[in-house]
């Protein structure tokens, strides 16, 4: 039987499930980032990178996938604040979370200082080159300087940083004038950098995974079952207020099918990602992230190393895989 009434801090626990989890694959994953499979294997051994990395202080750092996604967080939490937690619209929160992006490019080009309307600029490791994407790099120097931005990048730039609007809508439902206003925002809050309907939809359809899985998980546990259902319904809603470009959806729709066959095949997991691709653009990474749920949806560890031991864009991948799992299986299944 379904429950009826959720309590917060069951709420909390998958909320920060998803997040905290982006951060560990990422800082998993940031360590082999250029790396090839075949390194990675010659350096860590057939099984690939299974623990993290350290500095010198014990530390296992992330990259600007988190530092982008908690920058997305402030800039969103800004935007509810300011409006009394009323009903948000896509284009009310949008100049907030492109402020917070501007933020965020301050703390990888200028010296430490505390910045207007940003309590994580008062956090000094964030001020950190985490090699951060040129693409984004470019289009908010372009942004802070007047300019209208132009590319046509698909890169995973964009999807990467948007998990914490899902996270958000999750527990903050009654937020949005829908369910799929928000995953809009993520589609267009992509968009501020990269400018490819293929980052736009994937980064969408990222949000509404998020959110449906921290919603599932309240309830019951979330199956595999359950992700093809979420992952054919978001598509579904996705497709239905997409007007720009039906090519770039039908390669969404039939890339992220494609990875949920592969999670049910016998095929070993390096040798399905190469069938999906590197990661180094949206709807690759997402796929990627997509398969490794899939593939090890009750084991935490499992799915992350898997995201990131391929030849690809390692702490994208790892991120995304980790905001997915995380709000399937919640903060306290994270390996301490």
């Amino acid at each position: 039987m379904r429950k009826q009434v959720f309590s917060y801090d069951e709420f909390r626990d998958y909320c920060r499930g998803s997040l905290v989890g982006g951060a560990v694959g990422d800082a998993l994953g940031y360590a082999v980032e250029f790396m090839s499979l075949s390194e990675i294997r010659k350096r860590f051994g057939n099984k690939g990178i299974t623990e993290y990395i350290t500095d010198n202080k014990g530390i296992a750092r992330f990259s600007d996938d988190t530092q982008m996604s908690l920058f997305t967080l402030e800039g969103l939490m800004n935007c509810v604040v300011d409006n009394n937690y009323a009903i948000i619209e896509p284009e009310t929160a949008l100049p907030y979370i492109e402020r917070a992006y501007l933020n965020w490019l301050k703390t990888q080009t200028a010296s430490p200082s505390a910045l207007p309307y940003s309590w994580l600029s008062h956090i000094r490791t964030l001020w950190s080159r985490r090699a951060p994407g040129m693409t984004c790099m470019n289009a908010l120097e372009s942004i802070a300087n007047g300019l209208v931005v132009c590319n046509s990048s698909k890169g995973c730039g964009g999807v990467m940083r948007v998990a914490p609007l899902g996270i958000f809508n999750g527990v903050h439902y009654n937020c949005a004038k829908n369910l799929y206003e928000m995953a809009r925002l993520g589609g267009i809050a992509a968009e501020i950098t990269h400018k490819h309907t293929a980052s736009t939809l994937a980064s969408a359809l990222f949000v509404s995974i998020v959110r449906d899985c921290i919603l599932s998980s309240v309830d019951i546990p979330v199956s595999k079952q359950d992700i093809s259902a979420i992952v054919s319904t978001n598509l579904a809603e996705i497709d239905s207020y997409n007007r720009s470009s039906k090519y770039a959806f039908n390669e969404l729709r039939n890339l992220m099918t494609r990875a949920l066959k592969l999670a049910e095949s016998n095929i070993e997991d390096t040798v399905a990602i190469r069938e999906l691709g590197e990661g180094w653009v949206a709807d690759e990474a997402l796929a990627i992230a997509l398969f490794s749920v899939m593939r090890h949806i009750d084991d935490f560890e499992e799915c992350i190393t898997c995201a990131v031991n391929h030849d690809g864009d390692s702490d994208s991948t790892g991120a995304i895989a980790g905001n997915i799992i995380g709000a399937i299986l919640g903060y306290s299944a994270i390996p301490q």
